[in-house]
């Protein structure tokens, strides 16, 4: 977890404000207080493999590439802490562009664009490697520069708070 917080020190918080008073004022207060650092554990990380037309396809920003993953929804507030994306599988020397995009004043906007090659750079790539706040839809979409990617695997492993 972020901010030196260890598991063991929530799993410490949680049991104390399971044991919070029981009286009508203060158990408003002890579920009100349990809720939160139930959040500090976070939810279960969201990790996955998939298969796309990298070069050969349309992403929804209607640019070459394909979408590989949207994390968060419309109106819900989280914290995304990591996001890892493993380019690892694609051809040695591809050019691998990773973009992401969220709701703006206008609509989508695009918040991040670089380019890694695929055997210069490591595999893993720690696109997000700190705490991020978002309440709308943050779409991730990833584009190669060799057709031979097309079909294969790109894989992603993100970790959501609760706000």
């Amino acid at each position: 977890m972020g901010f030196g917080i260890k598991s063991a020190d929530v799993d410490a918080i949680k049991e104390r404000t399971d044991r919070l008073p029981d009286s009508p004022a203060d158990q408003v207060t002890s579920l009100a207080v349990k809720a939160r650092t139930d959040n500090l554990a976070g939810e279960a990380p969201a990790a996955a493999a998939i298969t796309a037309a990298w070069q050969s396809g349309v992403a929804t920003s209607l640019l070459a590439g394909a979408d590989l993953v949207t994390i968060g929804a419309a109106g819900l507030r989280r914290k995304v802490h990591s996001l890892l994306v493993n380019i690892g599988g694609l051809t040695v020397g591809a050019n691998i562009t990773v973009r992401m995009y969220t709701t703006g004043e206008a609509g989508m906007i695009n918040v991040y664009n670089q380019t890694f090659i695929v055997g210069t750079d490591p595999p893993g790539l720690w696109i997000i490697n700190g705490s991020l706040e978002i309440d709308d839809p943050l779409r991730v979409e990833c584009q190669s520069n060799q057709v031979g990617d097309d079909g294969r695997d790109i894989g992603y492993k993100y970790d959501l708070e609760d706000m």
